[in-house]
């Protein structure tokens, strides 16, 4: 039975027909594999499986036994989960049918981020291909998030099935009968600041919205989790004053979409705003939403370009054009020109922090970027450790 570790992950893969000839060797076998690496979470791929008989299934049973929790059971033929399903044994193990595959070719594409491509599929649905790297959990996490999110009444796109597109994952979503605020304001230039109040006045209604316990995960789940990744690049207590500075920033349980921009709002016909990219949603504070939201219109591209104001930012709106979104959007969300300045200057350097990390964390990010991102974070952000420690709860207000 072949078997891997990734990021304490055991992945054991059954092969061929399990019944009560094998099942013995098979249960030694993985009883030698998670032997091998206590504490490991265990994922058993069944994608090479033809047929489990009862023998097998008890190998199974005495493993989620043993390991005391959920024991995922992934890319399940439809013939094998018709066994798990008649035996009751789906609601014993977490089993998956496996993914359809699909294939983008000729498709439209409708846009690009950091973690992947979008295309059109069909006149109903619309594909979110992701980048290699990206595991199955991460982004099938981010399907549940957008259908919790449309449970509580966030208005976002219905999340489909995950699928396989090449070696690659894929996530299906409805087409959405709408139009990015980006390509709208490059239809109509003079629309920026009304959709800019339009869009603010949305996310304060979404940060209104109250998640309860356990209705989705954390929103700066994110934001720990790129710090961990920089333990190449900084000294443990650099790391540790990363993670004080965000967990400075009371904790609440709003709802957080976490990447609100102009490409990520869309307009219907009929002037709806709807949310998609819903992968890093969660509940959290405001300022979650805050930091980032600076962080697009004021910093992105910074370390990497000067940001002329004719120059396209990667969100299709000029740095010029940025300013003035962003303009708008303190004006709305603070209530007077004079209190978004004065949260501008709180948010810069938090916002410079969630750059540095995030972009180092990143594997598309060159290598060579790294020694001037980490000196950039020293200078603009930790040699003030003491001073912003805090600084962000003492001044918010909602």
């Amino acid at each position: 039975m072949k078997t891997t570790v990734e990021n304490n992950r055991l992945t054991l893969f059954p092969e061929g027909r399990i019944d009560s000839t094998n099942a013995a060797a098979l249960e030694s076998d993985i009883m030698a594999a998670v032997g091998e690496n206590p504490g490991a979470d265990i994922v058993i791929d069944a994608g090479n499986l033809e047929y489990i008989s009862s023998a097998g299934l008890r190998v199974l049973m005495k493993l989620r036994r043993q390991a005391k929790k959920a024991l995922p059971v992934v890319n399940v033929s439809p013939e094998v989960y018709d066994i798990f399903e008649i035996t009751g044994f789906t609601e014993l193990l977490d089993v998956r049918k496996r993914l359809r595959e699909v294939s983008v070719e000729g498709c439209q594409e409708m846009g690009s981020g950091a973690n992947g491509t979008v295309y059109r599929y069909t006149p109903d649905e619309m594909i979110k291909v992701f980048r290699a790297g990206l595991s199955l959990p991460e982004i099938e996490a981010e399907r549940e998030a957008a259908k919790r999110a449309f449970l509580l009444g966030v208005p976002c796109a219905i999340a489909f099935d995950t699928v396989k597109v090449g070696d690659r994952y894929g996530t299906m979503y409805e087409l959405l009968k709408a139009g990015t605020l980006e390509e709208r304001i490059r239809e109509k230039p003079e629309r920026l600041e009304a959709l800019a109040e339009r869009s603010t006045k949305l996310l304060r209604e979404l940060h209104a919205i109250e998640i309860p316990e356990g209705g989705m995960p954390s929103a700066d789940r994110a934001l720990h989790g790129s710090i961990d990744r920089l333990t190449a690049d900084f000294t443990p207590g650099e790391i540790d004053q990363m993670h004080a500075l965000y967990a400075s920033i009371p904790q609440m349980n709003r709802f957080i979409h976490n990447d609100y921009h102009a490409k990520n709002i869309m307009e219907t016909g009929d002037g709806e705003l709807l949310l998609i990219d819903l992968g890093d949603a969660g509940a959290g504070n405001p300022l979650y939403d805050l930091i980032h939201c600076y962080l697009i219109y004021n910093i992105m591209g910074a370390g990497t370009g000067e940001k002329r104001d004719d120059a396209m930012s990667f969100i299709g709106l000029t740095y010029g054009e940025l300013r003035r979104f962003w303009r708008v959007f303190g004006e709305t969300y603070f209530g007077s020109a004079e209190r978004a300045a004065a949260m501008d200057t709180l948010l810069e350097p938090y916002g410079l922090m969630m750059y540095y990390a995030s972009a180092m964390a990143n594997p598309i990010l060159p290598a060579q970027y790294h020694p001037l991102y980490a000196q950039n974070m020293r200078q603009q952000v930790l040699s003030r450790y003491d001073e912003l420690l805090g600084s962000l709860a003492g001044a918010w207000q909602e």
